[in-house]
């Protein structure tokens, strides 16, 4: 709700601070003393207009500020958040500055905004109901959402936009599948010449890659065979197996010699001796050995030119295959797999393409039965809401007109997520007119008095914190002024109500009564200012309204007996 106003140097309003309470505050004052300065400030410091006759004159810039207190749940808080913009126990507070020589700046909480944000915030934080403004229940394009609020809609619409979704998922599915269509036949004959040459060269995981190592020790084998016949000729041509032949004779012969047969073999002599055998005796097994393993490595690399051609001619098939079908060679396995699983793909195209109608029909059911259900629900709401404005009219002098929420079937091509229903609320003003548009068909007074109906009618629904309307009374008074204001009284029960009113009978139903009147000082400088009135000055005031400029006894007491009248 509203809590404060603060204006400067705005149109005739030199300095204005106004504490804002709950219920219904009732505007009053001569014509042209200012009353609708103040909405056009709220409009101001809300993201409306900017203009520099906003400016008073004489001064340099106009100041307007707002502060609204917002339970922890109010949208505005939302917005405020993410877009990182602080706020403290709830408390919001819009200011805007609009100077003589720039442009205007908003900010929210001392911090810069853009007026378009500051537009959007004030759509949440206040509607006014006047001739020139254009409130939720004029835009047709909210219609659906008012009477989706009114009726509970909420399960039925979540379920209408899912079965939505639902279905144009499938119909996206089924329409790609269609498209396919026309490059079916080549894609097919594409797929099964390539599934028929990688069968032919029946590539294998990393095979380019073991064979590359293959080759590479193919072309050296010649040199390698030579080199390894060249270290099996050393090792078979050298003496050295003669020559420790010879040592381990002799080695022999000294330990059978007759003066050694009764020595102690642990003794130091018999050790070495000992030791100098078993040398001799693993350099022989050595040499055996390494003979035999230069003999095996050259068996091993002898050069093949038949296995070098072969395996060339495989990696080169290979590398060639990868370079035509656009993969490295060692992918050519994993292409194979693919191309027949979308060649097995695409000759299923028959039943993929049946398959995915039936998921479209079924989606397309299901959506129809929620959007039927939910449908349903509006119509039956819509007379009810229709019924219950019409119930709000006589009293308000509308009794000639009628009022209508149009619910229209939409053809099911036309549906969307929130169902296949237009919605629009429609009046008809005389007996015989046609039924049109709220905005286009009533008058100023008439249509203020149609959107207090709606909003009487619409009071658990619509959260807007503060309404305001301006001579929501015109052209009316006596008993239809007192239903104006027992109206706008029970609506201030469950949120803030300003009303700028010329009617003795609704400022008396007001909670708060603001008074605005116009000075001119010596200088001729014209100014107006607001007071809240109390007790004896309310009383005087409401009297003059009733009675007009001389206050006679009797219009005090009128003014006492609506002051009295519960509302």
């Amino acid at each position: 709700m509203l809590i404060a106003l603060s204006v400067r140097d705005f149109v005739l309003i030199d300095a204005l601070d106004l504490s804002v309470h709950r219920g219904f505050t009732s505007i009053t004052g001569e014509t042209g003393a200012g009353k609708s300065i103040l909405l056009e400030a709220l409009r101001f410091v809300t993201g409306g207009k900017s203009d520099k006759r906003f400016i008073r004159v004489g001064a340099d810039k106009t100041v307007v500020s707002a502060s609204f207190q917002l339970p922890e749940d109010h949208p505005v808080l939302v917005e405020m958040d993410e877009r990182g913009l602080s706020v403290e126990d709830g408390v919001v507070t819009l200011r805007r500055i609009l100077s003589v020589t720039g442009p205007s700046r908003m900010f929210a909480n001392d911090q810069i905004i853009s007026a378009d944000f500051a537009k959007l915030l004030g759509e949440s934080l206040l509607e006014i109901h006047g001739q020139h403004d254009s409130s939720a229940l004029m835009n047709a394009a909210l219609h659906r959402e008012v009477l989706d609020a009114f009726a509970q809609a909420g399960p039925l619409l979540a379920r209408t936009r899912e079965t939505y979704g639902v279905w144009n998922e499938a119909r996206t599915a089924l329409n790609d599948l269609l498209a396919e269509a026309s490059t079916r036949e080549a894609e097919i004959a594409q797929a099964e010449q390539t599934v028929e040459e990688l069968d032919t060269l029946a590539p294998q995981e990393g095979e380019a890659a073991r064979l590359g190592m293959e080759r590479a020790l193919l072309l050296n084998s010649q040199k390698l065979s030579e080199c390894l016949s060249e270290a099996d000729d050393a090792v078979r041509g050298t003496d050295a197996a003669n020559v420790f032949g010879s040592v381990a004779r002799s080695l022999d012969r000294a330990c059978r010699l007759p003066e050694l047969a009764e020595a102690d073999e642990a003794s130091p002599q018999m050790a070495a001796l000992k030791g100098a055998q078993d040398a001799v005796e693993r350099v022989l097994i050595e040499l055996n050995e390494a003979a035999f393993a230069v003999e095996s490595a050259r068996s091993a690399f002898e050069h093949d030119p038949e296995a070098l051609e072969h395996c060339e001619s495989r990696l080169f098939a290979l590398r060639a295959a990868g370079r035509k079908f656009g993969v490295t060679p060692d992918e050519l396995s994993n292409l194979l797999i693919e191309t027949r699983a979308r060649l097995q793909s695409l000759n299923a195209f028959e039943t993929r393409t049946e398959d995915a109608r039936k998921a479209v029909t079924e989606a397309e059911m299901g959506y129809i039965e929620a959007s039927g259900k939910l449908s349903a629900l509006r119509k039956s709401s819509a007379e009810q809401l229709s019924s219950l404005v019409m119930k709000e009219l006589a009293p308000l002098k509308l009794e000639r007109a009628k009022f209508r929420v149009r619910v229209d079937d939409k053809p099911i091509e036309q549906g969307g997520p929130d169902g296949r229903d237009a919605i629009e609320f429609e009046v008809q003003t005389n007996p015989g007119a046609p039924y049109g548009a709220l905005n286009k068909i009533a008058s100023g007074g008439e249509l203020a008095r149609f959107t207090l109906a709606l909003r009487v009618c619409l009071a658990d629904i619509q959260s807007t914190g503060l309404l305001i309307f301006d001579e929501a009374d015109q052209g009316v008074g006596g008993a239809v002024a007192a239903a104006v204001g027992e109206r706008l009284s029970r609506l201030a029960e469950d949120r803030q109500v300003i009303a700028i009113t010329h009617s003795p009978q609704v400022a008396a139903a007001g909670h708060t009564h603001w008074h605005i009147s116009k000075k001119v000082s010596d200088a001729d400088e014209t100014s107006s200012k607001v007071t809240v009135l109390r007790g004896e000055t309310r009383l005087e005031e409401i009297a003059r309204m009733l009675s007009g400029s001389e206050i006679t006894n009797e219009a005090r007491a009128a003014a006492e007996r609506l002051m009295a009248e519960p509302v």
